[in-house]
């Protein structure tokens, strides 16, 4: 936890996201909300970062430091400008979203069993919706926070014209506008020249010594080491004389050799 804070102040990101980690106390977010999972981010996004810095790892430290830097600086600008100049109330994939599952749940057959339970009959099955809980029997209302097709349904039977004004309160404050112009409030500036450095006596007068641990032979990984449960996709090996996949040449003259044997004896 205390890490997580620490590489978010480096990085700039201190307003949108930080009080998620301070809300958990000393719990695992991930635990925390271990039945909440959303669809528009990623649980692990070493290979996205990977992709942006693949030619600036192989930069110097202080080099790649100032790649990141400009980066991440280029990349908060441009969608801190791109959400500002939106005027509707949550971001456009959200939008897209809400508006498909309201023509979907217009079609559906309401029956309400008390203030905020409902049945909704569906072409798949029935499924059950609990407003006030912000649940459905489908969990995509559960793990969205958007209203799914049967919550737009319900909400449709218990607001009725107004229904689209209350859609918005029943979805996550996370994909409104605002709260993505947050996440991007706070400038990232560059590193300036080391003659403006402003560092205290006990740090100029620490000397660091070489890392102790040797190079291992060989050249060097480039590829980090997937982690237990990450599918490897693997390039199958094609035949170059038969043109199929499964196996290379030396497999059909193997073959061959074992047939003329067999044709000789």
């Amino acid at each position: 936890m205390r890490r997580s804070l620490i590489i978010l102040r480096m990085l700039g990101f201190t307003n949108g996201v930080e009080h998620i980690f301070q809300e958990t106390s000393k719990l695992s977010y991930s635990f925390k909300h271990k039945y909440c999972r959303y669809d528009v981010l990623t649980s692990n996004i070493a290979e996205s970062v990977n992709a942006m810095f693949n030619e600036a790892r192989e930069f110097s430290i202080i080099a790649l430091f100032n790649d990141i830097n400009k980066r991440w600086s280029e990349k908060f600008h441009k969608r801190r400008m791109a959400y500002a100049k939106l005027k509707t109330t949550f971001i456009p994939s959200a939008e897209t979203k809400i508006m498909a599952n309201k023509n979907l749940g217009n079609k559906l057959l309401v029956h309400q069993i008390d203030e905020d339970t409902f049945s909704v009959t569906a072409d798949n099955g029935i499924a059950m919706v609990h407003l006030r809980s912000k649940i459905c029997s489908c969990r995509e209302f559960d793990l969205d926070k958007i209203p799914c097709q049967h919550a737009m349904a319900a909400l449709r039977h218990k607001f009725g014209d107004e229904y689209g004004k209350m859609i918005y309160e029943y979805s996550s404050p996370y994909y409104k506008v605002e709260s993505y112009i947050l996440a991007y409030a706070d400038p990232i500036y560059p590193v300036p020249a080391e003659e403006f450095w402003n560092l205290p006596p006990k740090i100029l007068e620490r000397v660091i010594p070489p890392p102790e641990k040797k190079t291992k032979p060989g050249r060097k990984r480039l590829k980090r080491v997937p982690t237990i449960g990450e599918v490897v996709s693997r390039k199958r090996n094609k035949c170059s004389l038969c043109k199929r996949f499964g196996h290379k040449k030396l497999h059909v003259l193997r073959d061959r050799m074992k047939l003329q044997e067999q044709v000789t004896v």
